[in-house]
């Protein structure tokens, strides 16, 4: 498909990309990693924005940027070094300020490996409060529903128990920020991973990953990072004095 093409079709709907799953994209076991998934399904949400007349310097120049509220992800079976994922997103409606967005990677065969459905909100930079983007005179948003996933509601709540867990403290370093001057949202993935031995990721894997992303980690934050194990599930929160930053609950089964 030519360039122009893909670009007619991102603005009727879909855009999709191949990516190449390259070293640094692997654990070692050779499968991609939870952070290295998430970061490059929002680079084709950022590609697609910006072909929609959402990009970073035309939201920058308006004082605006885009925020990750929620996300829910499905792992079918996951790409490993050298496989090319054939990845497609596309944005559902606007409603009240929230702006869905679908994600599908595929093998070559066009066999369905990953699922994800997210939530984003555009907020004022000073205000730090949700904006609505007619009233900002940036391109008409796409009202046409394309395909949406019954089976992943970010929606859904996430209950951390209260019996005891694994706690530690920790302070973001230098490499845990962004260039929006705090911690990239796809750091909590990777500390999560670290919080588990070789020998577990070599056993067990995240089938189901529901994330809520409450509030914004700025530097010189101390943080309270919890880890509650409960059979196949486990719940991860970040929290700090300020409050909570972070909920997960992952679904996890043993290795294929």
């Amino acid at each position: 498909m030519s360039n122009n093409d893909k670009c007619a079709e991102a603005l009727n709907g879909r855009y999709s990309e191949d990516r190449l799953i390259i070293t640094d994209d692997v654990d070692i076991n050779y499968k991609w990693t939870l952070q290295s998934i998430l970061a490059w399904m929002q680079e084709l949400g950022d590609r697609h924005s910006s072909i929609l007349g959402y990009d970073f310097e035309t939201l920058r120049a308006k004082n605006i940027c885009w925020v990750i509220l929620r996300y829910h992800i499905k792992f079918l079976s996951y790409p490993r070094l050298y496989d090319v994922v054939k990845s497609s997103s596309w944005p559902e409606p606007m409603r009240l300020g929230i702006y869905p967005r679908m994600f599908l990677l595929e093998d070559e065969s066009r066999t369905a490996k990953i699922r994800a459905s997210s939530m984003w909100s555009l907020i004022d930079l000073d205000e730090r409060a949700m904006v609505n983007s007619a009233h900002l005179g940036l391109p008409a948003y796409p009202l046409r529903k394309i395909q949406n996933f019954d089976d992943l509601n970010p929606l859904d709540k996430i209950v951390i128990p209260k019996t005891d867990g694994e706690t530690i403290k920790y302070l973001p370093v230098y490499s845990d920020f962004d260039m929006n001057g705090h911690v990239n949202n796809t750091k909590y993935l990777q500390w999560f991973d670290n919080l588990f031995s070789l020998e577990e990721h070599e056993k067990h894997e995240v089938r189901d990953l529901l994330m809520h992303f409450n509030l914004e980690v700025l530097p010189d934050v101390e943080l309270e990072l919890k880890l509650v194990r409960a059979k196949d599930k486990i719940y991860f929160a970040v929290d700090s004095e300020a409050g909570s930053h972070f909920k997960m609950l992952a679904l996890i089964d043993r290795c294929l």
